[in-house]
């Protein structure tokens, strides 16, 4: 019993000593990925802040990645793309001794306030709730779908994240990671929100793959985060490398996605504009220096800080058009209200910057009293 305690305190101490090392030189964070197959994912994404170093200079590149290291990785690439979208919320059914736990939370903050846009706010679906219930299922041994009878008193202790990732779970985290771009892919309705998850976690869905019946890879595949083969191999434990690719082609679909949404329609730029200004709001109220300069010039800084209210809140309503005399400007205007204000409006001004994803910043913003 004593060995198995000790084992698993040093388990932690390598963890927590794998996240908080301050990020090294990607040419020399590691020596053992040199000459790997993987060795320019795992470079591209240090450079980036996703891989923090060790302190051992060692990856372990062929080494079983843990579905909680996972999942604090794909919120590091997520908010090294967009920033972060909102703060993190403890979860009584997470394990608060477990090190990545705050990164967890972050995570499932983030897909909320991204599904909430991009659905529109129709339904109280909690996408990351979902993943860590279907890890619960997994670790005893059940299939990652809707069960017969919602079980009401679960949680994830620390054991169950310190699991090897399957790429069966590793897609389930993914498909609900990108379940918004789909639904925008394929034009889901609001009202058809609903269903469209429900046929995924009943696995009413097709698989795409004659191994497994889970629809979650199938689902993802036109994402082509994994490796085109024809057959799955669900049960296969990933390796630290393996999701070191994946995770590369994450970050890629969100920069180029994000890139492209002031190329699209209105109503895709509406979307891409309330993201910007609820990253910029955070960083606002968060005080985060790096993506407030990244979304807000200087002047517009000292405007909301003048004006003394929040930024913005992605749940109004945006109304944009194009400035008469330059096509390449974008005012915004939202409405709202405080209770000590009253109602009144922001307007913003968007301008070309290639200092943030989406390459537009906020250059201006007018208080306007209703």
């Amino acid at each position: 019993m004593f060995k198995r305690s000790l084992l698993w305190v040093l388990m932690v101490c390598l963890l927590i000593q794998g996240v908080f090392v301050p990020r090294a030189n990607a040419e020399t964070a590691y020596d053992d990925v040199k000459g790997h197959w993987a060795s320019e994912q795992i470079q591209f994404l240090t450079e980036q802040g996703v891989y923090k170093g060790n302190g051992t200079r060692h990856f372990y590149p062929d080494k079983p990645i843990t579905r909680g290291e996972a999942l604090a990785l794909v919120n590091r690439v997520f908010e090294a793309v967009y920033g972060p979208l909102a703060a993190p919320e403890e979860k009584a059914y997470l394990d608060h001794r477990y090190p990545l736990r705050k990164e967890i939370e972050a995570l499932t903050a983030n897909l909320q306030v991204l599904l909430d846009v991009q659905t529109g706010f129709v339904n109280e679906y909690r996408p990351g709730d979902k993943i860590l219930y279907y890890l619960h299922l997994a670790s005893q041994g059940q299939l990652m779908k809707t069960p017969q009878k919602e079980l009401v008193d679960w949680w994830v202790p620390t054991q169950y994240l310190q699991y090897p990732l399957s790429r069966e779970e590793a897609s389930m985290i993914l498909f609900h990671v990108l379940a918004p771009y789909k639904m925008r892919s394929m034009n889901v309705k609001p009202q058809d929100v609903a269903p469209f998850f429900a046929g995924y976690h009943g696995w009413k869905q097709p698989s795409g793959y004659p191994d497994t019946a889970s629809p979650y890879a199938g689902a993802i595949r036109e994402f082509h985060l994994f490796s085109e083969t024809r057959l799955f191999n669900p049960y296969k434990n990933m390796t630290r490398a393996e999701f070191a690719a994946v995770l590369k082609r994450l970050y890629d679909f969100y920069a180029d996605d994000a890139a492209k949404q002031f190329r699209e329609s209105q109503q895709r730029q509406q979307k891409a504009v309330n993201l910007l200004l609820t990253a910029a709001n955070h960083a606002y109220r968060t005080k985060n220096g790096k993506w407030l300069d990244a979304y807000l010039s200087k002047p517009a800084q000292e405007s909301i800080a003048k004006i003394a209210l929040p930024l913005h809140d992605y749940r109004v309503a945006l109304t944009l058009r194009k400035d008469d005399t330059d096509k390449n400007k974008l005012w915004v205007a939202a409405a709202y209200a405080d209770p000590k204000v009253g109602n009144y409006e922001l307007e913003y001004l968007l301008e070309p910057d290639e200092g943030n994803p989406f390459g537009r910043k906020v250059t201006s913003i007018k208080f306007i009293q209703k």
